[in-house]
């Protein structure tokens, strides 16, 4: 079942559920549709968030150039991109300040233990 088909199902569930409440106006019907109805918000809201993306030559090319634990990696990656040490390739990534900032976000989540940032294809 592909991902449209199933959000349909779920819409599907939480108008039903408000047709049943609205007719037969038990509070149990109600909680049952507004249970429904904020799983499918939070949904909603998960799904509209936006996602940062990395290119995963990119990634690579920094965990292989800047060899060292997260805290430094992040601090010698600024320091090489401003004293110009970095390769040639990931200077003229990051010489566009968007970049430059989606790298820092991909180290930075790499020394939270989190992802911040989605490696992608490229």
């Amino acid at each position: 079942m592909s991902e449209l088909e199933k959000a349909k199902q779920e819409v599907e569930q939480v108008c039903f559920a408000y047709h049943k409440a609205g007719g037969t106006g038990d509070i149990k019907d109600w909680k049952c549709f507004y249970d429904l109805e904020n799983k499918l918000i939070d949904k909603v809201k998960i799904a509209n968030q936006p996602q940062l993306t990395i290119p995963k030559s990119i990634a690579e090319m920094i965990d292989k150039e800047i060899m060292a634990d997260a805290v430094t990696k992040f601090a010698m990656f600024h320091e090489g991109f401003e004293r110009l040490w970095l390769s040639d390739e990931l200077e003229m990534y990051c010489a566009d300040k968007e970049n430059y900032a989606l790298a820092s976000a991909y180290l930075a989540g790499k020394f939270l233990g989190v992802d911040l940032v989605k490696v992608g294809e490229g």
